[in-house]
């Protein structure tokens, strides 16, 4: 049964035949279904785009300069993201949405097109390649979503988010499997001329996304948003570190962010080290192999359980539960698996466990957290948000690195003590969750999350987030 049947709907219109499928998922009105296709493939090859360089990066660094080098590169991330983050906002304040979405990933373009012809001529960037390449991954996907929701008021992001991403979903796993079976016939170079051309076709798709989002949908326009207030000097000069300077609200989902990849690596890393253990002792003449094939099966069950659960849950847990409510979702199920795994260590549970937490950060998580800045200025949007997702992600490595050195110090075997550690920040990680959700009730929504009826997603709340 549909949640929204062919009801008359939005100027006395009806649902088309692919709009009345989408309100399998969730409640569609009339008009809705275009807007949904076109920015669910600008965001499927997005991810294609990134995914069919994923092992390019991983290759050229590992191969050229070992994991050390790897791990100075992820450092040099961060460094970089502190100079880059004021001059993006730059841009932002001199360039309308759309321009500033397509100026950014045409240098993206412009990026992977130099790195061909040095490759073809015989240099070695993996160093270089590395950090660009990660840097891409997290400016790519929030470019897309300060832009998604830059189009749509708070009501109608809300109900659409959960379909939209699951483009994200799809993009990632058909990317996956394209460059593991193009890898040895296009080799690294081939593979990012096609990732040049997946983020051309992104670039062509976003001319029409403004115009196929229904009027009823649409967020403000850009004028009728409140002035940005006068004499902040160096607060401009900071960019989006200056922006989420000013918000407690957005120093809480930088710090939700922190959070999230300090407890990803962690974990990770805790997998990883019992995973070499496991192949030594399982498949001592073949270990490569066997952890080849481990993570292949691995990455293939988080994108696939991502998928289904973007599919069929993330929509109706927003609707059912609430923005704030399904924000607590995901850290209280991290909580859960890793008390479970501290109590009872085995491989088999961690991998199970870690499987549900990448699903959940790639579906529920993404969507809940990106929607979080429906209400906000387009400064929020652009600036902060890419802060919040490029520079603030990083930092969550950088002290995942930090964990992991001081328990190896400190401890023979810390991976027990680690799960612990993911544990406490995972409680952690869901009460700023329960703060933000109550921050956004009381700013912008009812008792359960969602926005009153007649209270408009458009000018009237956007500039409480940067107070």
């Amino acid at each position: 049964m549909s949640l929204h049947n062919a009801r008359p709907a939005t100027a006395g219109r009806f649902l088309n035949r692919g709009e009345r499928f989408l309100s399998l998922f969730t409640r569609i009105e009339a008009g809705e279904g275009r807007c949904i296709a076109i920015l669910s493939l600008q965001a499927f090859a997005l991810m294609v785009a990134w995914y069919l360089i994923r092992p390019v990066r991983e290759a050229l660094i590992l191969t050229e300069g070992g994991a050390e080098f790897r791990s100075y590169a992820v450092a040099a991330q961060a460094a970089l993201l502190i100079v880059l983050v004021p001059l993006y906002g730059v841009l932002t304040r001199r360039a309308d949405r759309i321009r500033a979405y397509q100026c950014v990933n045409a240098f993206f373009v412009l990026n992977l097109l130099a790195f061909w012809l040095l490759g073809r001529a015989g240099w070695q960037f993996g160093f270089a390649f590395f950090v660009w390449g990660s840097l891409f991954s997290v400016t790519a996907v929030t470019q897309f979503w300060a832009f998604a929701t830059d189009l749509f008021d708070v009501k109608s992001g809300q109900r659409l988010f959960g379909l939209i991403a699951v483009g994200v979903s799809g993009g990632a796993w058909v990317g996956a499997r394209i460059a593991s079976a193009t890898f040895d016939a296009l080799g690294p170079y081939g593979l990012m001329l096609a990732s040049a051309a997946a983020l051309t076709i992104a670039i062509a798709i976003s001319h029409g996304a403004r115009a196929s989002v229904p009027a009823h949908a649409r967020s403000a326009s850009p004028e009728a948003e409140a002035a940005p207030a006068a004499g902040r000097g160096m607060r401009d000069w900071l960019g989006g570190f200056g922006v989420i300077a000013r918000s407690p609200y957005l120093v809480g989902i930088a710090a939700l962010v922190v959070l999230l990849n300090w407890i990803t690596s962690t974990g990770d890393f805790v997998l990883l080290g019992w995973l070499v253990e496991v192949a030594r002792r399982d498949a001592p003449l073949d270990q490569a192999a066997y952890i080849g094939r481990f993570m292949a099966d691995y990455c293939s069950a988080v994108t696939l359980v991502g998928f289904l659960v973007q599919l069929l849950l993330v929509s109706r847990i927003i609707q059912v539960a609430g923005l704030a409510r399904a924000l607590m979702v995901t850290p209280l199920a991290f909580a859960a698996g890793y008390l479970l795994v501290g109590i009872v260590p085995a491989f088999l549970l961690l991998q199970s466990v870690l499987i549900v937490q990448r699903s959940f950060d790639y579906s529920l998580l993404n969507t809940t957290r990106h929607a979080l800045l429906l209400p906000a200025s387009r400064e929020v949007k652009y600036q902060a948000k890419t802060a919040i997702d490029t520079f603030f992600f990083r930092a969550g490595d950088l002290l995942s690195t930090a964990s992991v050195l001081a328990g190896a110090m400190l401890f023979d075997d810390p991976r027990l003590k680690l799960v612990w550690l993911i544990f406490v920040l995972s409680a952690t990680m869901a009460t700023v969750a329960w703060l933000i959700g109550r921050e956004y009730v009381r700013r912008y929504g009812t008792a359960d999350g969602s926005l009153p009826d007649g209270k408009a997603g458009g000018s009237a709340p956007r500039a409480v987030l940067v107070q």
